[in-house]
C-alpha cells in the first residue's frame, strides 16, 4: 500500500514529536520553559527527513517558540505549559488556553496540540493559535 506524501508527512512529524518528548520524558517535571530546545531539536530532525519547517517566536514580549512544518503544520509540544498558573501567567492577560477554549476551532487546536503537539493548520487558525497570548499591557 502506498502512502499519499500528506499521511507520510504527517505521521513522520508525529513520529519526531513523539521520539524528542520521550527523550526527556521521565527526566522532568513539566515542559514550561522547554520550548526553545524541542523546537529546535525537531525542527533539525524534520529537516534531516527533507521536511520543510520554520521556526518563529510569538515575540509579544514573552519568548515562545512553535514550528510550522510544510506551511500546513502547526508543532508545538510544549503548550500545555499555558494550561494553569505557573510563573509565566503573570505576563499574559488569562491563560493561552483558556482564550483557546472560548472558540470551537480553538478547542480543536487545544486540544490537537494537547494530545499530538501539532495540529494540521486550516484557514484562520494561526490567527487563533497566536490571539491567545495575550500579554498583559505594561504601566509605566
Amino acid at each position: 500500500m502506498v502512502l499519499k506524501y500528506d499521511n507520510y508527512m504527517e505521521e513522520m512529524i508525529r513520529f519526531v514529536i513523539f521520539n524528542n518528548l520521550s527523550e526527556v520524558e521521565d527526566r522532568v517535571s513539566s515542559l514550561d520553559g522547554l520550548c526553545f530546545y524541542f523546537a529546535n531539536n525537531i525542527k533539525a530532525d524534520l529537516e534531516m527527513l527533507e521536511i520543510p519547517v520554520e521556526m518563529y517566536n510569538i515575540d509579544k514580549g514573552y519568548d515562545h517558540y512553535y514550528l510550522i512544518a510544510d506551511n500546513e503544520y502547526l508543532i508545538d509540544p510544549t503548550y500545555s505549559q499555558f494550561l494553569k498558573a505557573n510563573e509565566i501567567s503573570i505576563v499574559f492577560e488569562d491563560f493561552p488556553a483558556n482564550i483557546l477554549k472560548k472558540d470551537e476551532r480553538g478547542k480543536v487546536i487545544l486540544n490537537d496540540l494537547l494530545e499530538n503537539g501539532y495540529h494540521k493548520l486550516e484557514k484562520g487558525d494561526m490567527n487563533i493559535y497566536l490571539s491567545s497570548f495575550k500579554v498583559k499591557e505594561r504601566h509605566k
